[in-house]
């Protein structure tokens, strides 16, 4: 009777391990090993360095890696450089509309990549605003700013893509610094400048590394920044280049290489974030922290010619290339002197069947929206049961259960997406549904954001409201559905909106499995970039835009949460 009790008891834990740790077996590290061990197999299938060796031994593949480093590197500067002051003025000031302005800090994060460089390319162009803004000021016929296709460019949209991570992690620390040492230094006779380096800078540098942490991850694995800002060759990635190995050269053996190369510095990368982060929130200290003061006391003398500087520029790295990409949609070129016009005419276009775009972008904005439901659906499932199980279980090998599971963070998408090729190949059967793959690709990708969602929910549960539960007779099961469910309500409804604008905006897994009928909003875009047609793609990057927003609202319409 004893060995069926205890049965009974483990079998609905065991169930809800098993079912994400199943899924996550045969669409995750399955089709990584896959292509891991096209990098390490010879045509015998024995195990072999060979091939690493050939691609680290190129000079070639050699230049890959540098300057993947080297650009990464340096745009971590850039958005530290942009970062800083904001996480500052937000820790340490208040002011009429903080939260307000804390949310835009956060759009270019919220931003779907493609997007980003959509509104580089039209603002930061040689015919675009800027420029255009310059040469009528200076009267030049010329462009006065030549930034485009460039590692310059590459560095501009990093930093503006990236630099809210800074603020958010450093003002966190920078906010909990404990305003007794401060005033203790103070009453010792010690300056500001003294204060900072000895007592200030000991305490935030550990969250300004986890940011840079972070941050240099984001431009190591970046993709669509590359692909269309960069200057060919001389300008290219582990990322551009594994695509261009997979999907144009078809040299899967070389671009397993690269993959395996990649994987291992993005993993120690990550293991470096997580080990800092570890060191951010233990290094917390209880007690009084500094107090915030009104932000008019900013506004003299030097410090406020450098806060109007500051501003200025987050004005014109965040706000302006968004609007122009919407303003850009309302445009179109007429008559024999392509007057620009505005009106509704790519509009129009994206949404008539027998225009040239109409067909693909119908096609695309469907695809966008399935996939982005299917990835909802599925990485609520996986992320809910997967935070269940690392929160509210007491697990032996927790730590080594908790890095299995968030490992897809440190995995390039593309590198999923060209696993998911070699698995393909190897089947006997023709998959002609890319869709699906896509969906679980952006599953996979979208999930660990689920369960920091939900996790951070998990947490604040009362564990005497599972206990009444289990006086009262429910089961696991049952306490899982009537008791923690509805309490993870805000949870969800986060790891919904984030999911679903994930897989909106996701182009990195998408262009490698999509084909003509799996086309993709993000994917359309490219393509029109490409063409020069960058009028309609705008329309098209505004629907995108509407789509994630409009996922946001409904999901926490739908979710019912209140404040």
């Amino acid at each position: 009777m004893k060995a069926g009790t205890n049965f009974q008891r483990i079998l609905p834990f065991l169930l809800l391990t098993g079912i994400p740790l199943i899924f996550l077996l045969l669409f995750f590290y399955v089709p990584l090993a896959s292509i891991f061990a096209y990098g390490l197999a010879d045509e015998r299938g024995r195990i072999t360095l060979k091939y690493i060796w050939a691609v680290l031994s190129n000079n070639y593949y050699q230049g890959v890696l540098s300057f993947t480093l080297y650009q990464a590197f340096l745009s971590t500067l850039f958005a530290l450089f942009l970062g800083l002051p904001g996480a500052y003025i937000l820790s340490h000031f208040t002011f009429p509309g903080k939260k307000i302005v804390s949310g835009i800090t956060t759009v270019p994060f919220v931003l779907p990549p493609i997007l980003v460089v959509l509104g580089f390319v039209l603002f930061f162009g040689n015919s675009g605003v800027l420029n255009g803004f310059l040469m009528k000021l200076f009267g030049r016929e010329e462009p006065v700013i030549r930034v485009l296709y460039s590692l310059k460019a590459i560095i501009l949209a990093h930093g503006f893509y990236n630099f809210p991570i800074c603020i958010k992690i450093v003002a966190a620390v920078w906010g909990n610094v404990s305003a007794h040492e401060i005033e203790a230094a103070g009453t010792l006779g010690a300056g500001r400048r003294r204060v900072f380096f000895t007592v200030t800078l000991p305490q935030i540098l550990p969250g300004i590394l986890s940011a840079a942490a972070l941050i240099f991850l984001f431009c190591f694995l970046s993709f669509a920044v590359i692909l269309v800002l960069g200057g060919g060759p001389q300008v290219t990635t582990l990322e551009v280049e594994i695509y261009r190995l997979a999907k144009v050269s078809l040299n899967l053996r070389d671009a397993g290489a690269l993959a395996l190369i990649g994987s291992v510095l993005s993993l120690c990368i990550m293991y470096l974030y997580t080990f800092l982060q570890n060191t951010v929130h233990s290094g917390y200290i209880s007690g009084s922290v500094s107090k915030s003061r009104p932000i008019a006391s900013m506004f003299r003398g030097w410090k406020g010619f450098f806060l109007f500087l500051y501003i200025a520029l987050i004005i014109l790295l965040v706000v302006s290339p968004v609007i122009t990409v919407i303003m850009r949609s309302f445009q179109y070129r007429f008559g024999w002197g392509d007057q620009i016009r505005f009106g509704f005419r790519w509009y129009q276009e994206l949404f008539s069947q027998n225009s040239l775009y109409g067909t693909t972008a119908f096609r695309a904005i469907r695809n966008t929206f399935i996939n982005g439901m299917m990835t909802v659906l599925l990485s609520l499932g996986i992320g809910t049961l997967f935070a269940y199980v690392l929160n509210k279980q007491n697990l032996k090998f927790k730590r080594l259960i908790d890095t299995a599971v968030m490992l897809p963070l440190g995995v390039s998408p593309i590198i999923l997406g060209l696993s998911y090729i070699k698995i393909i190949q190897a089947l006997p059967i023709e998959i002609k549904n890319q869709w699906i793959l896509i969906s679980l690709a952006h599953t996979i990708i979208a999930y660990p954001f689920v369960i920091r969602s939900v996790s951070a929910v998990f947490r604040r549960i009362p564990q005497s409201y599972i206990n009444a539960a289990a006086t009262l007779g429910a089961s696991p099961v049952k306490i899982f559905f009537t008791v923690y469910l509805p309490l993870l309500r805000p949870g969800l409804i986060a790891g919904a909106a984030f999911a679903f604008a994930l897989s909106a905006g996701e182009m990195n897994a998408a262009i490698i499995l999509s084909g003509e009928k799996s086309i993709t909003i993000p994917i359309a875009i490219y393509r029109m970039i490409g063409s020069y047609n960058f009028f309609g793609a705008c329309a098209l990057g505004v629907i995108l835009i509407i789509m994630c927003s409009g996922a946001f609202i409904f999901i926490d319409k739908i979710g019912g949460v209140r404040e």
